[in-house]
């Protein structure tokens, strides 16, 4: 990459954008509007002449990529006409890429906008951004810093990197485990886990979701290879899925196996009996079940089976020195005989001292752009995790809105997750109001949606002032139960009016 200027003065100034869904069109109205005393153009790079570009200019390219890294319809023939010029020298410019760490080719046509512009040996006033989903968090730290390079103070933006690295299942970062905390005395019991991504480049903020990728249970690995007869199958399998078990992953093992009990479960109409059967097994189970080691060589079963899938996890901090944190409920039981581990709490809690992760933008879940609109916040269990989050990011930004935090469990005694912490915001203001709910404390059991049916006045007090609800929980009867409670508090029809306005965020698990 060329090195960034030591001047910019210049004479026309060119907001040029590529866009598929609207927002990087969107985002260069922005920046058009904020650069006004510039007179900036702003318009599709299409629409810009490439043979025009030279001395005294200034583009400034906001783009996403479409598909595998290509440029969107309306950067396609700017694209073009720059791969076929030779030189742009003394043309300067700036790259913002929006992306999607989900894809390989992750912000690829930005990557290759900035690349074909250096080489034609046009001078970047910025390094190149790559954002992900979370854009609006770079755009709003790298629109004041380009104010000031093109105000003449060139060096406001030499140590401005806004670059997400595009981590996934295929290259996690190994994150090392700082602390492993029980916050449960009940079983099962949710953990606190404590990450150090220093170094990963990884961005996140609170509401995001933490992808793990798993280290299957070696105990588990080596009855396989006991069950084949093969120390092979250890090697074999240990990097493929073993409990997450298709459909098709299941006829074939019936088909090969010769199992019409399994080939009965797997009609339609047997819905329920199947996941009944499948419920606390594995794929050891299965196989023991339904084949024998001959009838399923342990080449075609590696084969057969898809690579060990990722489990995903709300992060349950807000960005904070270089660390990241986990709430998570442990999974472990005896079944057959066999002490089994959850996948992925399995290798948290009782494996080595790093796992691979990855993050994952969930805008869907963010906190709302507008400063002062109150927040309701419902979690149960380790639904909590978010929430967490949330409140960090209000206290890091000094946010004054009003929270109210309903937070359910069965036992207070043994089930109250962070209940320092959040007792501790409770007294200082940050949290209006801490409303608890614990099921198994009295003779009557108490839910969250029963804490906000008897806090109605708040919970209508909050709504009407445009509040947003979050709610982060098990999906088996919780966003049914608070729908219920609402639409009694506020009437019918609210539900579906706070998903219109945007107003109801749930991460259902």
């Amino acid at each position: 990459m060329n090195a960034l200027p030591t001047s910019t003065p210049f004479s026309r100034l060119l907001v040029g954008f590529a866009s598929e869904s609207g927002n990087a069109r969107a985002l260069a109205q922005r920046l058009g509007a904020d650069l006004q005393p510039h007179a900036p153009q702003v318009l599709p790079l299409n629409d810009i002449d490439v043979a025009s570009l030279g001395h005294g200019d200034v583009l400034l390219a906001i783009s996403s990529s479409f598909g595998d890294g290509e440029p969107p319809a309306n950067g396609e023939q700017f694209f073009e006409s720059l791969r076929q010029t030779p030189t742009l020298n003394g043309l300067r410019y700036a790259v913002f890429g929006l992306g999607d760490t989900g894809y390989p080719s992750f912000c690829g046509f930005t990557k290759a906008l900035d690349a074909a512009l250096s080489e034609r040996q046009a001078q970047p006033l910025l390094h190149r951004v790559d954002a992900d989903l979370g854009y609006e968090r770079f755009f709003q730290q790298w629109q004041p810093v380009l104010g000031q390079v093109l105000e003449g103070d060139a060096s406001a933006g030499q140590d401005l990197r806004l670059q997400v690295t595009a981590y996934g299942e295929d290259n996690a970062f190994n994150a090392r485990i700082l602390d492993r905390r029980r916050l449960s005395s009940s079983d099962p019991a949710a953990w606190h886990l404590q990450l150090d991504i220093a170094g990963s480049g990884m961005i996140h903020r609170a509401g995001d979701t933490l992808h793990v990728v798993p280290e299957n249970d070696p105990v588990l690995l080596q009855a396989l290879a006991a069950w084949y007869g093969d120390n092979g199958a250890v090697a074999a399998l240990h990097d493929r899925e073993l409990r997450l078990l298709s459909k098709g992953v299941l006829r074939e093992l019936a088909r090969l196996g010769g199992s019409e009990t399994l080939k009965g479960l797997l009609k339609v109409s047997q819905k329920r009996e199947l996941e009944a059967y499948l419920h606390g097994l594995d794929l050891l189970d299965v196989l023991q079940d339904h084949a024998t080691p001959d009838s399923v060589p342990l080449a075609r079963l590696r084969e057969l089976l898809s690579p060990r899938l990722p489990r995903a996890y709300s992060i349950a901090s807000h960005p904070c020195d270089d660390q990241l944190s986990l709430c998570v409920r442990e999974v472990r039981y005896t079944l057959r005989g066999r002490e089994r581990f959850g996948t992925a709490t399995g290798s948290l809690l009782h494996g080595g001292e790093h796992a691979r992760v990855y993050c994952r933008s969930n805008p869907g879940f963010h906190l709302p752009d507008s400063g002062d609109a109150p927040l309701l916040l419902v979690g149960t269990g380790t639904g909590i995790a978010p929430l967490i989050g949330l409140v960090q990011e209000l206290q890091a930004t000094a946010s004054a809105r009003p929270v109210h935090l309903v937070f359910g469990e069965k036992h207070r005694a043994h089930d109250f997750l962070y209940q320092q912490q959040l007792q501790d915001w409770h007294a200082r203001g940050t949290l209006a109001g801490l409303h608890t709910a614990f099921s198994r404390d009295g003779a009557d059991k108490v839910y969250v949606q029963h804490v906000l049916q008897q806090r109605a006045d708040t919970v209508r007090d909050v709504l009407v002032r445009g509040g947003h609800l979050y709610l982060c929980g098990n999906k088996r009867h919780l966003e049914s139960a608070v729908r219920e409670a609402i639409e009694a508090i506020a009437g019918e029809g609210q539900w579906d009016a706070l998903r219109a306005e945007g107003r109801s965020h749930c991460e259902l698990y």
